[in-house]
C-alpha cells in the first residue's frame, strides 16, 4: 500500500497496486475454503467455451469376465455404456461501488482512527469484497443443492434473467410413495391449514422399498440419503416412525389402545420419551435404513436493496439416493473474457484485474464524474452431474 498523507482521496489503485490487490482478494475468498457446494462438487479445468458437454457412464456395474480354455476366443462385450449431454453454463456475479457520499464518512473515519483515508478506503474494499465473493459461493451452493434434491436447476437473478436446466436423470431413478401414503398432507382450509403426518404412511417400510428398488432392481451405486434438515426433523417426528421403534423395543407395553364406534386408535405411552440418538442408531444399525447426509443451508438475495429470504435449495419434499464414494459434482466453468483483455494491459491506470483461484474475475475501476470507485466480479460456471445414471431422487411429500 502506498504511503499517503491523511487527506489524499482518490481510488483503490492509488493505494493497492495491481499484486496486493489480488493478494488481499486471496485472502478475502479463503474464508469460503469450506463453502457447502466443494462438499459436493470440485472445480473443473476452466474451458474458453461457455459450452459444456459431460460423457455419461450408462451401465455402473461391471460385466465380469469370462473363464476361458487354452485356445478360447475372447468374448467381445458391447461397448455402448457412454453417452453424451450438454448444456450452457449460467453467468453469475455482482459488485459495489464507493460512491462520494461514502468517501466523505470514510474521510471522517479516517481522521477519528489516525488512518490514512487510503487506509479507510482498503477496509471497506475488504469488507465488502468478502460479502461480494461470499455471494458468488452461495449461488454456487445454491445451485448445487437445487440440483442435488430435483435434478433440475431453476434460478431467477435480481435482473429477471431466468436460467433453466434439466440433467437428465433417467425417469425410473425417480421414485415416491403409493398413492395416498405420502408421508405428510395438508389439513383445514384458509388460515386453518397445516401440514401434519399422513396416518397411512409407512416411512420406514418405504426407505426399505426405495433402497431395495434402487440397489437390486436398478443397479445402482448408491449408499446414503442427502436431505434438507427440515425433512429430517419431520421423519423423526412422523408417528410412524416412533411407533415402529417403541413397538421394536418395548413391545405392546407401550401402546394406548382406544376403540370408539369400531375404529381402533394406537398411540405410544406419552410417559416413554424417544431419544433421537436411539431412534437414529435403530433405524441405521436394526432396520438397515442408510446414513443420512443431513442439509441445513440458508441464502438471501435482494429485492429493491432489501435482502429477503430465499427458498430452500434443497428441496424439502425430496431426498436423493447418493454414493460417498465421489462428490455427485463437477463445477463447470469457462474462462473469463476479461483474462483475454488482461493480456493486453490496462486501458488506464486505475484498472485492477484479478482471477480468484482462477476463475471468479474481479475488476476495479475509479471514474471522477461522478466520483466513484466501481468493484465487481463475473463467473461463468455451474454445477454438472458426474453421472446421472448413479443417482436417485424420492419424492415423499408434494404441495397438492
Amino acid at each position: 500500500m502506498r504511503d499517503v498523507n491523511l487527506y489524499g482521496i482518490s481510488g483503490l489503485h492509488e493505494y493497492v497496486d495491481a499484486e496486493s490487490f489480488g493478494l488481499l482478494l486471496d485472502n478475502v475468498n479463503a474464508k469460503y475454503n469450506r463453502a457447502i457446494w466443494r462438499n459436493y462438487a470440485s472445480w473443473g479445468e476452466p474451458t474458453d467455451d461457455r459450452e459444456w458437454k459431460q460423457g455419461v457412464k450408462k451401465t455402473p456395474i461391471m460385466v465380469r469376465a469370462s473363464v476361458l480354455g487354452t485356445q478360447s476366443e475372447k468374448p467381445q462385450r458391447s461397448t455402448q455404456g457412454w453417452e453424451i449431454y450438454g448444456g450452457t453454463l449460467p453467468q453469475v456475479g455482482h459488485g459495489f461501488s464507493i460512491i462520494q457520499d461514502d468517501m466523505i464518512e470514510l474521510r471522517k473515519v479516517a481522521k477519528l482512527s489516525n488512518l490514512t483515508f487510503g487506509e479507510a478506503l482498503t477496509d471497506c474494499f475488504i469488507q465488502n469484497s468478502t460479502n461480494m465473493l461470499g455471494g458468488v459461493h452461495n449461488e454456487l451452493s445454491y445451485m448445487t443443492l437445487q440440483a442435488m434434491s430435483t435434478g433440475e436447476i431453476h434460478d431467477v437473478a435480481v435482473d429477471g434473467y431466468h436460467f433453466d436446466f434439466k440433467f437428465e436423470i433417467p425417469n425410473e431413478n425417480f421414485v415416491s410413495p403409493d398413492a395416498g401414503k405420502e408421508w405428510f398432507k395438508y389439513e383445514g382450509t384458509g388460515a386453518d391449514k397445516k401440514l401434519v403426518p399422513n396416518a397411512d404412511a409407512d416411512v420406514i417400510e418405504d426407505f426399505l422399498t426405495f433402497q431395495k428398488y434402487y440397489t437390486d432392481t436398478r443397479n445402482l451405486g448408491v449408499d446414503h440419503w442427502k436431505m434438507s434438515k427440515w425433512l429430517f426433523d419431520m421423519i423423526l417426528k412422523h408417528p410412524s416412525v416412533k411407533n415402529a421403534f417403541l413397538a421394536s423395543k418395548y413391545g405392546n407395553n407401550y401402546m394406548n389402545i382406544s376403540i370408539s364406534d369400531g375404529d381402533t386408535t394406537i398411540s405410544h405411552d406419552p410417559r416413554i420419551k424417544v431419544i433421537q440418538s436411539e431412534l437414529l442408531q435403530w433405524m441405521h444399525r436394526d432396520m438397515g435404513i442408510w446414513p443420512f447426509d443431513v442439509i441445513d443451508f440458508k441464502s438471501r438475495h435482494e429485492e429493491d436493496g432489501k435482502p429477503v429470504n430465499d427458498a430452500p435449495a434443497f428441496d424439502i419434499h425430496n431426498m436423493a439416493a447418493a454414493s460417498r464414494q465421489y462428490k455427485p459434482f463437477e463445477m463447470k466453468c469457462m474462462n473469463s473474457i476479461l483474462k483475454d483483455r488482461s493480456k493486453m494491459g490496462a486501458h488506464n491506470d486505475s484498472v485492477r484485474t484479478t482471477f480468484v483461484e482462477n476463475r471468479i474475475a474481479v475488476q476495479n475501476v475509479w471514474q471522477d464524474r461522478p466520483m466513484m470507485n466501481i468493484v465487481d466480479c463475473e463467473l461463468f460456471a455451474g454445477p454438472v452431474f458426474q453421472n446421472v445414471q448413479d443417482y436417485g431422487i424420492a419424492s415423499v411429500w408434494s404441495e397438492a
